[in-house]
């Protein structure tokens, strides 16, 4: 098991710690822990994004803590693809998605598809609505090792 996964394995599926642990072992990725803060975004377009959920829904939580992580990370909002949908844009563009943002796995599948293109991926692992939002950072280091689709 990987350091990132300290004190949350508990709420990483098996198959995702054996698939994660391989591409870091590849040097294809790095995959760090970090805590997101409680915090709301300040773009537009990042705050319209929050309305596909209710105010006390664990997964709009997820998502503005995140948002405002990118934000002050400064990530184009254009180019993050956020629990399946873009914050700016149509998901049927051509756009390469530079960063997805995904929550308790839903979109697992979906990260090694995202990683072929795309720089990095934010995992928060288990949204609530209290408890501390441990998020996975996967960043892409060396594309040529990732399995092929």
């Amino acid at each position: 098991m990987i350091e990132a996964f300290d004190g949350i394995d508990r709420w990483v599926p098996r198959p995702v710690r054996i698939d994660l642990t391989d591409l870091a072992d590849r040097k294809a990725v790095t995959i760090r822990q970090l805590q997101l803060p409680d915090a709301e975004p300040a773009h537009p377009a990042a705050r319209e994004a929050l309305t596909r959920w209710i105010d006390t829904s664990p997964l709009r939580r997820a998502a503005a803590a995140a948002l405002a992580h990118l934000e002050a990370t400064s990530r184009p909002l254009d180019s993050v693809y956020l629990h399946g949908e873009p914050v700016i844009g149509s998901r049927y563009s051509n756009t390469t998605w530079q960063t997805g943002v995904g929550f308790g796995w839903s979109h697992y599948r979906g990260i090694s598809h995202h990683l072929q293109e795309g720089t990095d991926w934010f995992e928060v692992v288990r949204p609530t609505r209290t408890q501390p939002l441990h998020t996975l950072h996967i960043a892409v280091q060396d594309r040529s090792a990732l399995p092929r689709r």
